[in-house]
C-alpha cells in the first residue's frame, strides 16, 4: 500500500497491530525518519468522527449514501429533532386543533352505529378541514425549506468530522431564510410544469435541483445561483441521483407513513373532536423522521457531486495532509 505523496506503505503482512480491512487494531510504531504524512496508513480518505463512524468521502454509491444517511440521523439525532421539532410540532397541533369537527367530531365506530348520521357528519366540519389543510400548506412553503437548510447544516459538519449543534445551525441558515423559501417556489413552479407533460420531466426537475438547500445552506448562495450549482452537480449523473432521489422519497414516506400511520388512524376512531391531539402526534411522529431524512440524503448527494465533480475528497485529503505538516 503506498502512501499519499509517495514514500512508501505497511511492511509485507503490515504492522503489528494492523488490519488491512479495518485499520489499526493496536499500538501502531512511528513512522521511520524522512517518511511523509500518511506513511503506512489508506489512502482512501473517510470521513465521519467516532461519532458518527466512518462516512463515505468518496464518490458514493446507492449503498453508501443510505447507510450514511442512518448514520449521521442516529449521530446527530438530538440536534437534528430539536430543528424538526421546533417547527413541525407547532404547526401540526394547530393544523389539527382545527380538523377537530371534522366528520363532525365523531369516530368511525360511532358513525358505522348510526349510519343516518353519516352524512350529516361528512357535510360538517368542512371549513376546519378547509383551514387545517392551509395551515399545513403554509407550512411546507414556509417551513419545511427552513428546516431542510438548517439540517444539511448539521449533517454537513458532521460529515466532515465537526459538530454543529440545532441553536448554532438556525442562527447560520436564518440570514438566507428568503433564499431558501424562494429556491423552494422556484423548483416546485418547474416542476408542476414537468408534470404537467409528462411523469418523467417532472422527475427530471427534481432530481436536478435536490441539492439546492444544501448548497444555500452550505455556501451561503443564492436561489438562482444555487439551482444552477445544484445543476451543474447532478446533470452528468442526473438519471443515477433520480433512481436515488425516488428511491429516498419512497422510503421516507413509507417511513413516515409506518410512525404515523397508528396515531391517525386511532384518532379517526375516537372522534378528532377528543383524538385531534392523536392526530397530530401521527403527523408529528411522520415529520420528524421523513424530513430531516430527505434533507440528509440531498446534503449526502450534494457532497457526491462535489467530490465527483471537483475532487472535494482529495482537497480535504491534502488539508488534512497540510494541517500534520504545520503540528511538526
Amino acid at each position: 500500500m503506498e502512501a499519499p505523496g509517495g514514500g512508501g506503505g505497511a511492511p509485507d503482512g503490515g504492522w503489528p497491530g494492523w488490519d488491512p480491512a479495518g485499520g489499526a487494531t493496536g499500538p501502531t510504531p512511528p513512522p521511520p525518519p524522512g517518511a511523509p504524512p500518511g506513511y503506512g496508513y489508506p489512502t482512501q480518505p473517510k470521513g465521519g468522527s467516532a461519532r458518527t463512524g466512518p462516512l463515505p468521502l468518496h464518490p458514493m454509491t446507492l449503498s453508501d449514501i443510505l447507510d450514511g444517511a442512518i448514520n449521521l440521523f442516529k449521530a446527530e439525532a438530538r440536534a437534528i429533532l430539536l430543528v424538526t421539532a421546533a417547527f413541525i410540532i407547532p404547526v401540526q397541533l394547530v393544523a389539527a386543533f382545527l380538523q377537530r369537527d371534522y366528520l363532525g367530531g365523531s369516530g368511525l365506530v360511532s358513525l358505522f352505529n348510526d349510519p343516518t348520521a353519516a352524512e350529516s357528519a361528512l357535510n360538517s366540519g368542512g371549513s376546519g378541514q378547509a383551514w387545517g389543510t392551509l395551515v399545513a400548506l403554509v407550512a411546507t412553503v414556509f417551513v419545511l425549506p427552513f428546516v431542510a437548510g438548517a439540517v444539511s447544516r448539521i449533517v454537513s459538519a458532521a460529515y466532515l468530522g465537526e459538530r454543529m449543534t440545532a441553536g448554532a445551525a438556525l442562527r447560520a441558515v436564518r440570514a438566507r431564510w428568503w433564499a431558501f423559501i424562494l429556491a423552494w417556489l422556484l423548483v416546485h413552479l418547474l416542476e408542476v410544469v414537468g408534470f404537467a407533460f409528462c411523469i418523467l420531466p417532472g422527475l427530471v426537475v427534481m432530481a436536478l435541483f435536490v441539492s439546492v438547500a444544501p448548497a444555500i445552506a452550505v455556501e451561503g448562495l443564492g436561489p438562482i445561483r444555487a439551482m444552477k450549482r445544484s445543476f451543474r452537480l447532478v446533470r452528468p449523473r442526473l438519471f443515477p441521483v433520480l433512481g436515488v432521489a425516488v428511491l429516498a422519497g419512497i422510503l421516507a414516506s413509507t417511513v413516515g407513513s409506518v410512525l404515523g400511520g397508528v396515531p391517525q388512524v386511532l384518532a379517526l376512531v375516537v372522534g378528532l373532536k377528543w383524538g385531534w391531539l392523536l392526530l397530530a402526534l401521527g403527523s408529528v411522529l411522520s415529520g420528524l423522521v421523513s424530513t430531516p431524512l430527505v434533507s440528509i440524503i440531498a446534503t449526502l448527494i450534494y457532497y457526491d457531486g462535489r467530490i465527483r465533480q471537483e475532487g472535494l475528497d482529495l482537497q480535504i485529503m491534502a488539508a488534512d495532509l497540510a494541517r500534520g505538516d504545520s503540528r511538526r
